[in-house]
């Protein structure tokens, strides 16, 4: 959902800001970007005059509980980026062009784009072609066109026939899924190191209490009442601490994927996929690829393995009769040795 959709959706269902006004875009998009949220609350952010911006060195952050983990916090600013009409195009995010967006020349670097162009038939033929070769001509590049109808098929197919297996996609999820597990199991571990630290401090209060009454300890002297204040803080830190491990321990959700899961995500995917129409299989191909390469002899799909289990997640937890993924076009950040994404390589004839 995009800033002005998640608008909308409150709007529609009554769910008023804290001061009971409609939500509104600058209001969405500024808890979107808000760092308070992962840990890091900026101030002095703005000057007292004029309002204007001051530079990066002279804002003031401070550190604070966070809410949110960090990885979804810059999932969330790529995909605002992304979305972002002053950086891309909105035909981009939402034309019905299948690769627009997400397909690169592999020689530059420059997004491959649309071209058409008129056979002596009278046909009109599509097909992308590197946008720096397009403007610049050669010199610039001698990146590869190729006809629209091909690429998108090839990677349509390789996607369903390669990917969309479960066992395949049992293999490709192994070790995301055990990442969050520990990630979970973690999380757990604190929550009970927590509430175990709220049961001695309680305890410790009530001995404190039990010798006030018993006239063991005056309650006016100053040495207990700054214990008595001290043991307050610690319980009180330890319950909102508690209280935010389990919000993110219930906000992860039960991502435990089943053998059926599997099937019926891999089935359902495999049919949209290959739909030559509609936004399924532009939202299936972008949540499956990030990131396609052209090179001269071979065509890359690079993927996320953790945006392919939030897709299968998401698409798993809904009726079969509105299955769907958003689509998704992030910024590829692939790092040597990094176990997090995966990469298919086709050859081209």
């Amino acid at each position: 959902m995009g800033v002005k959709a998640i608008a909308t959706y409150l709007n529609e269902r009554r769910m008023f800001t804290r001061d009971g006004g409609r939500w509104g875009l600058a209001q969405i998009h500024a808890i979107l970007t808000r760092t308070t949220y992962i840990g890091e609350h900026r101030f002095n952010t703005r000057s007292h005059k004029d309002r204007e911006k001051k530079p990066e060195n002279e804002v003031a952050i401070m550190a604070v509980p966070p809410l949110i983990e960090r990885e979804t916090f810059d999932a969330v600013q790529a995909r605002l980026k992304s979305r972002n009409p002053m950086v891309t195009p909105s035909r981009v995010s939402s034309g019905p062009t299948l690769l627009t967006g997400i397909c690169f020349c592999a020689k530059c670097g420059g997004a491959m784009t649309l071209r058409t162009g008129r056979g002596s038939a009278g046909g009109t033929y599509r097909y992308y072609t590197c946008s720096t070769k397009a403007r610049q001509g050669k010199t610039g590049c001698k990146g590869r066109t190729i006809p629209m109808d091909k690429l998108d098929h090839l990677v349509a197919d390789h996607i369903g026939d390669r990917l969309l297996l479960p066992k395949r996609l049992e293999t490709i999820l192994a070790s995301v899924i055990d990442r969050r597990q520990e990630r979970t199991e973690r999380r757990r571990e604190h929550l009970a190191e927590l509430q175990r630290r709220i049961t001695e401090t309680d305890q410790r209060l009530g001995r404190l209490f039990d010798a006030i009454e018993a006239g063991m300890v005056d309650k006016d002297d100053a040495m207990a009442k700054e214990r008595m204040a001290s043991l307050k803080v610690l319980r009180d830190q330890a319950a909102d601490d508690a209280e935010r491990t389990q919000l993110a321990l219930d906000s992860s959700g039960n991502q435990g994927i089943t053998p059926d899961m599997l099937k019926g995500f891999a089935l359902k995917a495999r049919e949209r996929i290959r739909l030559d129409d509609g936004g399924y299989r532009r939202d299936h191909s972008r949540a499956l690829a990030q990131r396609v390469e052209v090179a001269d002899d071979e065509v890359r799909i690079m993927g996320s393995k953790s945006e392919l289990l939030r897709t299968l997640v998401a698409a798993s937890s809904v009726e079969t009769a509105a299955f769907g993924v958003h689509s998704s076009v992030l910024k590829w950040r692939a790092a040597p040795g990094d176990d997090e994404n995966y990469v298919y390589a086709i050859a081209l004839l």
